[in-house]
């Protein structure tokens, strides 16, 4: 595993070899070295907070509104980021940095090496759908904007919008991680301030009474599950960065920075940004921003806000599909593919956004809550192996062994264990609280859903590779962590 020369290695080959590794490293799934990592403290807290306050954070306030109130509202989104945030990212950022490791490739120590896999699914559906969804908030913005200075459009404007947002993101990544670094630096300030201006906007005219006075938007009649469906919005957009927090900690200097940035942009910032969406959206009576952010605003400042945000749009859609077709690598067919091929695959999910973008787009809230179901359970299982069972140990040369004598090829390649506790969250997630009906069994008036799904998973599998794993020396636990040769190397 290491990345140095041999030392019998031809002079006039060291400058080629070396390019090659600093491609494999921006555009593969080789560790990062400190040295080849893009993000200091500056760096992570801009490219965290355009990341975190793309317009998702105004729409995912607008689905709150529909339940809760201003206070209960703002309670709940700010606890919800914070909490989802903390947890994804306990585990997951802090091995990612620590061992320079892709976030897939970092499952493997917990779900084996071929159940890394069905982590990927969840991965990248993820991905492709948040990506779909802002770009055709970006699209419905421009017909907005064309509508309020009395320019005629129709859908054709959000498809063409979300084509052109596709291939702008290409562009973007497939010239690696430092293009966003410099693009996130300029936009940040710009975001800053439209998000001021836009709660300034918000309390001019009615002030906080205003905002007091109104009432949810389409409230279920039960005031405590209203606010659990509220409080699970705030919960599934923390957990929905569980797929991106691996990206950019992998890319931080420090395991300081590694953590903390991301609860406070990703966490504390995106909260306090989705308020936005909240207020706004109680006042105007739509939970949509393309649409109240011209009410709130006007024409002028109504269109520059859009434009604002689709910028970011367009950052955090790069971020996610670099981070998509990073994770096609693991894929064994596509290991060798070139970057820019390997990419526009990835792409190609998302063009059902440009086909049927409205209808795809109704169906966010559902979306939301879908990925606390999903990284709930994925999040409690690796923090419990990481912290609790690992120690914060692991072997890094063995992540890339496929040798059934691998210290992650647990049984056949699957960790049944950890995989069959991650089902177990999901499944009692979907019990609790259904995402679509909203059907809702046992305590999740009190516990919500994502608590249960987050411990139960957690406790199952310390039992299981307590009394299980471990006793048989499955899993690499307690193994030496020196390098060990490989095998079979699955890179």
């Amino acid at each position: 595993m290491s990345k140095a020369v041999a030392p019998d290695e031809p002079a006039g080959d060291s400058s080629e070899i070396a390019a090659r590794l600093r491609e494999e490293a921006a555009f593969g799934r080789l560790p990062l070295t400190r040295g080849e990592r893009e993000y200091s403290t500056r760096g992570i807290l801009a490219t965290g907070f355009t990341y975190a306050v793309a317009a998702w954070c105004f729409l995912i306030g607008g689905y709150a509104a529909n339940y809760v109130g201003a206070v209960q509202g703002i309670v709940v989104l700010v606890a919800g980021c914070v909490i989802g945030v903390a947890i994804s990212a306990a585990a997951a950022a802090l091995a990612c940095n620590r061992y320079g490791l892709e976030q897939i490739d970092y499952t493997k120590t917990c779900f084996g090496q071929s159940g890394a896999k069905v982590i990927l699914v969840f991965y990248v559906i993820n991905q492709i759908g948040w990506t779909g969804m802002i770009l055709v908030m970006f699209g419905r913005g421009l017909l907005n904007v064309a509508g309020a200075f009395g320019v005629d459009g129709g859908e054709w404007v959000v498809r063409g919008a979300v084509l052109a947002g596709l291939v702008v993101s290409y562009a973007i990544i497939i010239r690696g991680v430092h293009i966003l670094n410099v693009f996130n630096a300029i936009v940040t300030p710009g975001l800053l301030v439209a998000t001021g201006l836009l709660f300034y906007a918000i309390f001019r005219d009615g002030g906080w009474t205003k905002v007091l006075a109104a009432a949810p938007m389409a409230a279920t009649g039960d005031s405590r599950l209203d606010y659990v469906v509220a409080f699970e919005c705030g919960l599934g957009a923390g957990f929905s960065w569980w797929p991106g927090i691996g990206f950019l900690t992998r890319n931080t200097d420090t395991q300081r920075n590694s953590l903390y940035p991301q609860i406070l942009t990703m966490g504390l910032a995106m909260g306090i940004v989705c308020t936005t969406g909240l207020l706004a959206g109680l006042l105007f009576r739509t939970y949509d921003p393309t649409v109240w952010m011209i009410q709130v605003g006007g024409k002028t400042f109504g269109a520059a806000a859009l434009l604002l945000v689709a910028i970011a749009n367009i950052s955090a859609s790069a971020i996610m599909m670099y981070t998509a077709a990073l994770g096609l690598r693991h894929v064994r067919r596509l290991r060798f593919v070139s970057w820019p091929v390997l990419t526009a695959l990835a792409f190609v999910p998302v063009l059902g956004y440009v086909a049927i973008p409205e209808l795809l787009y109704e169906k966010g809230n559902a979306f939301l809550t879908y990925n606390a179901t999903m990284f709930a359970p994925i999040s409690g299982v690796l923090l419990v192996d990481y912290f609790f069972l690992r120690r914060q140990r692991i072997n890094l040369s063995q992540v890339f062994e496929d040798d059934p004598a691998g210290h992650y090829r647990f049984y056949g390649g699957f960790n049944v264990a950890a995989l069959g506790c991650m089902f177990l969250g999901q499944g009692l997630y979907l019990w609790l609280l259904n995402p679509v009906s909203l059907a809702t069994h046992g305590p999740t008036r009190f516990l919500t859903a994502s608590g249960p799904a987050v411990l139960v998973p957690m406790l199952a599998y310390f039992v299981l590779a307590r009394w299980w794993l471990i006793p048989r020396g499955i899993g690499g636990y307690g193994a030496t962590v020196e390098a060990i040769p490989l095998r079979r190397p699955n890179i």
